[in-house]
């Protein structure tokens, strides 16, 4: 099956045999300078078919980098040999950052704030308008965990002053949204009004969660420019909950990773492009039993960083592949119709087959007065699922998900719904949709 979105970095091996401009290039040039210059790449060099291959198949030839992988060698395993790196932090160019996923998942990383922010920029450009907001000065509103790239910078009794970062106004001091009292809502309200962002980039949970308090309190938000959605699966529930007060904002997803940078940003017309100045994806699809070719995960090279070097790194998220061209035109690199969820939370259906997160999502998204849920897969057939709902619709929301459970998850399956006040996250402080309750490889899926 020919795929109109793939082109680019991600064209076909003989198409970037003979590119020859800065994708091409940036691609050829990684390779080369990760295999000559960077430790951790040594190993790698008996893989590399060598120059005379075309480029894709070069990277195709290469094992997949994982967390694993970053854990056991990070940092100086891929840094390039030939820079001081213990100059370069101690100078403060360079700084040694910890991502925020769940503890086993965590990863230390060498954060290059000009590349970010490069990064950054470029992925605004994918978005009609966004590209005039993101400028590196606008003013910005960020509500997520208070654990920025890892390491604690804003939890407690901080005034705005000590949570401003630059033109940054972090909002949270609480790491489980859970625990917000109306005062602290209030008071994040206030500062958001206040502080007038033009860009309010948010967990999609979180902001939820702060969208609820201002519709059941008739507090007035201010209605900033766009609103980017990220850091973690962005559910229906949220996007109509953060619907009944910033409705006429212009809401967009933005996916990318601290390891990663900015890799994907919905366009004005709701489909994820690919960042392909800062990354080259590869893209392995699960099996056809599974959900493929259409559905797969995704293996990230960065490009241009002169401070790491991550060659196909699995960020451990599923995608949905566009099937027909966007209307906005835009042609370079991957074009995604939807993030599906992380990897380890795919569930199965009674029969086996693969269930992501984002069609678990469709199942559950719609369901009137759900304002939460969590699949909890206990056994080849059976399924437990934590609900939260609005007051007064608890027992008609609890049918409805059993209705669409027992649907999504086929003849053989057993569902028992749960009603809760609220639904745990994570030590990270994202919150996780599905989960199994059995190991399972995930090598078994592609």
């Amino acid at each position: 099956m020919t795929n109109p979105t793939i082109s680019g970095c991600n064209a076909a091996a003989s198409d970037l045999t003979t590119t020859r401009g800065q994708c091409g290039e940036a691609l050829s040039d990684t390779l080369t300078e990760s295999l000559a210059r960077v430790p951790f790449y040594c190993g790698w060099r008996a893989r590399d078919p060598g120059p005379g291959v075309a480029i894709q198949q070069r990277y195709d030839a290469l094992p997949i980098l994982t967390k694993r992988d970053l854990r056991a060698n990070m940092p100086r395993g891929f840094v390039p040999q030939d820079r001081d790196f213990k100059a370069a932090l101690e100078d403060g160019e360079i700084e040694l950052v910890t991502t925020s996923g769940t503890s086993e998942d965590r990863v230390s990383i060498v954060w290059y704030q000009p590349w970010w922010d490069g990064s950054e920029r470029a992925a605004a450009a994918l978005h009609t308008g966004l590209e005039r907001v993101i400028t590196g000065t606008q003013r910005e509103a960020v509500l997520t965990t208070p654990l920025c790239a890892g390491t604690v910078c804003h939890i407690g009794d901080l005034s705005p002053a000590e949570r401003t970062l630059g033109n940054l106004l972090f909002l949270n001091q609480k790491p489980d949204p859970n625990y917000w009292t109306p005062h602290e809502m209030d008071r994040m309200l206030d500062e958001v009004n206040r502080f007038q962002p033009e860009h309010l980039e948010a967990d999609p949970a979180y902001l939820a969660v702060l969208a609820r308090h201002a519709a059941d309190t008739g507090v007035t938000a201010h209605q900033p420019r766009f609103i980017s959605l990220t850091y973690e699966f962005p559910s229906r529930l949220h996007r109509r909950q953060i619907g009944r007060v910033w409705g006429a904002v212009p809401t967009l997803s933005s996916y990318g990773s601290t390891e990663t940078g900015h890799v994907f940003t919905a366009c004005e017309h709701g489909q994820l492009h690919q960042n392909t100045a800062f990354c080259h994806v590869d893209f392995q699809p699960l099996r056809a039993a599974h959900g493929g070719p259409a559905v797969g995960r995704i293996l990230v090279t960065l490009l241009g960083n002169p401070w790491v070097y991550l060659l196909r790194f699995d960020v451990g998220d599923l995608v949905r592949l566009a099937d027909t061209p966007c209307p906005c035109g835009r042609t370079d690199g991957s074009t995604v119709a939807a993030i599906e969820g992380r990897v380890r939370d795919v569930t199965f259906t009674a029969g086996g087959r693969a269930v992501t997160v984002g069609q678990l999502d469709a199942a559950l998204g719609d369901v009137p007065g759900l304002l939460g849920y969590q699949v909890e897969q206990q056994d080849a057939t059976h399924y437990l699922c934590r609900c939260v709902a609005e007051p007064g619709t608890a027992e008609a929301a609890a049918r409805a998900a059993t209705v669409q459970l027992e649907q999504l998850y086929g003849p053989g399956a057993t569902v028992t719904v749960r009603r809760e006040t609220a639904i745990v996250p994570e030590q990270s402080g994202k919150f996780r949709l599905a989960r199994t309750r059995f190991p399972w490889d995930a090598a078994t899926l592609f």
